[in-house]
C-alpha cells in the first residue's frame, strides 16, 4: 500500500517524528511511524495503549516495542518516513542483522535532547549497574 503526503499547504507545526520497532511483528508489521508534539508524553501514551490502534494491538497480544528513531519534524514528514519504510533505516534492525544481537533501542534523556546511549560517565563507573 502506498502512503501519500498530504495534498495542500506543508504541515508546519513541528514536532517530533519516531519510528517503533515492533518486538515481535505484529503480522507483516515490524515498525510504527508516527508524529507528536511531545515526544515522551506520546510514548507514554502508547504504553497506557491510548497511541495509535497498531501498538493497541501489540499490547494486547503480549508485544512490545523499542523506540528505533526520533528526530524533529512536521507531519510531512512522518508521511515522507512512512512512504520509504523503516525496515532500511531501523538501527536495530540493521544491528540485529549484522551481529545476530538485540540492537540498541534509543535512551529516551531530558525533554528536548535524545540520547542514543547512557552518559559516558555512567559507562566508565564500575560501580553503576546498567539494565
Amino acid at each position: 500500500m502506498s502512503r501519500r503526503a498530504p495534498s495542500g499547504p506543508p504541515a508546519t507545526e513541528q514536532g517530533w517524528v519516531y519510528t517503533l520497532h515492533l518486538d515481535p511483528p505484529l503480522g507483516h508489521a515490524k515498525h510504527y511511524t508516527g508524529f507528536g508534539k511531545d515526544l515522551q508524553a506520546r510514548l507514554a501514551e502508547h504504553e497506557q495503549g491510548r497511541g495509535a490502534r497498531l501498538t493497541q494491538v501489540q499490547l494486547e497480544r503480549g508485544g512490545t516495542w523499542r523506540l528505533a528513531s526520533a528526530e524533529p519534524g512536521t507531519r510531512d514528514r512522518e508521511a515522507q518516513l512512512k512512504e520509504r519504510g523503516a525496515t532500511r533505516r531501523c538501527g536495530i534492525c540493521n544491528s540485529e542483522a549484522q551481529t545476530g544481537e538485540p540492537g540498541p533501542a534509543l535512551v529516551i534523556a531530558p525533554p528536548g535532547l535524545i540520547a542514543t546511549q547512557p552518559p559516558t560517565a555512567e559507562l566508565d563507573d564500575p560501580g553503576v549497574e546498567l539494565d
